[in-house]
Order: C-alpha cells, then sequence, then structure tokens
C-alpha cells in the first residue's frame, strides 16, 4: 500500500482526499499543520513515504518540504494551490483543491496522485 501523507489546515478537504486516497487502496495520513506532518513523520517512522500533499501557504510548510527533500530527495511533492503562488521551491507539480466532490474532482486527483507515485518509481 502507498503511503500519502496529506498536510493541510482544510479539514474538509483532508477527509475528502483520505476517503478518496483509502478507496483506492492508498494510505492516507492526514496532518493539519506541517508541525504535526513532522511529529507524525518522527512517531511513525515511515519506512516508505510515497507522496506528500500538502498547501505550501501553511506557516512552517516550506521549510518542512525542504527537511523533507534533503532526508528523501526522490519523494514527488504535490502542492496544493490554494494562494495559485508557484515559487515554492522542492515542488513537483501543483493541482487546485476541488471546488466540487463529485465523481469526476475524485478521479482527476487519483489520476494526478497516481501519476505522481509512479513518476517517484521512475526516479527512484
Amino acid at each position: 500500500m502507498k503511503n500519502v501523507l496529506i498536510v493541510d489546515d482544510n479539514v474538509g478537504f483532508l477527509f475528502w482526499l483520505g476517503e478518496v486516497l483509502a478507496g483506492a487502496n492508498y494510505q492516507p495520513w492526514p496532518a493539519c499543520s506541517a508541525a504535526d506532518a513532522g511529529k507524525m513523520l518522527r512517531s511513525k517512522r515511515f519506512a516508505q513515504l510515497d507522496l506528500l500533499v500538502v498547501n505550501p501557504s501553511l506557516p512552517g510548510a516550506s521549510p518542512f518540504i525542504a527537511r523533507l527533500r534533503r532526508t528523501r530527495p526522490t519523494l514527488k511533492v504535490l502542492a496544493v494551490d490554494p494562494l495559485n503562488d508557484k515559487q515554492v521551491r522542492g515542488v513537483n507539480a501543483w493541482h487546485a483543491r476541488p471546488n466540487r466532490a463529485d465523481v469526476s474532482a475524485r478521479q482527476e486527483w487519483l489520476r494526478e496522485v497516481g501519476r505522481m507515485i509512479s513518476t517517484q518509481k521512475r526516479a527512484a
């Protein structure tokens, strides 16, 4: 099972994406802040983290991404794009938070997550 760490302060989005990923046999790990995600990574001791989905506008998100990139250089980072700010270092791709929770939004996110994870496999 592929591990996906989701870091966003929008609890509705965390639950929605977590359910979408769990339904497609991914293991979602939700965190509401970069600090919480860091604690989770230290306590869970992820042997394998396949994808980070992160809201880069969260406090501490940029240093968190930089630390992960140093320790896991092949990790792919997918940024949730609430502010349309593409200047965050260490991000591989951007994807907008869905404005609707329908089947097409689920499929779109699953395609993007699958693409990011399969790209990581080739890079590793």
